[in-house]
């Protein structure tokens, strides 16, 4: 027989690139090394959402804020009937605060548009099933929820100013002794006739000349409202339209939620059977009667 006691000797302790071990576990050991580098995983479509988040989370701020404007435009409503400041003062400060809301009104509106159109072309290029589609899609409804739901306020408290207007005005004409309805008032706000109050004024006295003053400058502040109003119906038109559009939207994403309530539902229901078959499964209760001590 051969000695190979020297061969065995000088054999390496490690196997060399390319061989394998008694169990094959070594085979090309520097080659799975290289493999075992990992990289971050990057998933489609994650600079898109990151963009998305950060640009509704802007929006949602803006958003807050034309809230804030529309509640301080409601105290000014308020004023109109208990303030003692001066009406030029009050009527400042509202149409400042008009103006303000208006243009940060048309600015979300223009960006709800780019994310829309941003929506639509995700939709064509990942499908409308894809993961960053829906999700930038419920980012897109939820903030045309929210921004119409501010310009609703809005319109409300415009309409509540109008309102304390007419109201001001029927307090000075019963000042004159004069009576009219809201129907009177309405008329003669769109002919911009007010002789029913001009009439024997130089008889009257200069508390009756103050009331006509009061009400000719009621007037002009109902006018600017009208002004104001109109502004806006625009864009409360416009944002009609992306409501009827997301209409499906919003029945999908209802019908959605149903289905995962039902199936959240059906789902206890199983692990409560589950719990039940295993409690009482034969096997196991066997196994406790011969082994107590493993129970």
């Amino acid at each position: 027989m051969k000695d190979r006691l020297c061969e065995l000797q000088n054999f390496p302790s490690t196997p060399s690139e390319g061989e394998c071990g008694p169990n094959g576990n070594s085979i090309h050991r520097n080659e799975d090394e290289e493999l075992l580098h990992q990289h971050a995983v990057v998933f489609q479509g994650e600079d898109v959402m990151d963009d998305i988040y950060k640009e509704a989370h802007t929006m949602r701020k803006e958003m807050l804020l034309l809230k804030l404007d529309v509640k301080r435009l409601g105290k000014q409503s308020t004023r109109f009937l208990t303030s003692v400041r001066r009406f030029s003062s009050i009527k400042r400060d509202s149409n400042a605060l008009g103006k303000d809301i208006k243009a940060r009104g048309e600015a979300i509106y223009a960006r709800l548009e780019k994310l829309g159109k941003l929506s639509k072309e995700l939709e064509e290029e990942h499908g409308p099933t894809s993961a960053v589609a829906r999700m930038v899609r419920s980012q897109y409804v939820s903030l045309t929820s929210a921004f119409h739901e501010a310009i609703s306020e809005y319109n409300e408290a415009e309409m509540v100013q109008r309102e304390n207007c007419k109201t001001r005005i029927q307090r000075q004409a019963e000042i004159m002794g004069k009576e009219v309805s809201r129907e009177q008032i309405d008329e003669m706000i769109e002919t911009g006739k007010w002789n029913i109050f001009s009439d024997n004024l130089l008889l009257e006295g200069r508390t009756a000349r103050s009331a006509l003053n009061e009400i000719e400058n009621r007037h002009k502040e109902l006018l600017e409202l009208e002004s104001r109003i109109r502004d806006i119906h625009e864009l409360f038109f416009q944002l009609a339209l992306l409501v009827e559009e997301q209409g499906c939207m919003l029945d999908n994403i209802e019908a959605n939620v149903g289905a995962t309530q039902d199936y959240v539902a059906k789902a206890a229901v199983q692990i409560k059977k589950a719990v039940e078959y295993k409690k009482n499964n034969p096997c196991k209760k066997l196994f406790c009667c011969c082994f107590p001590c493993c129970r």
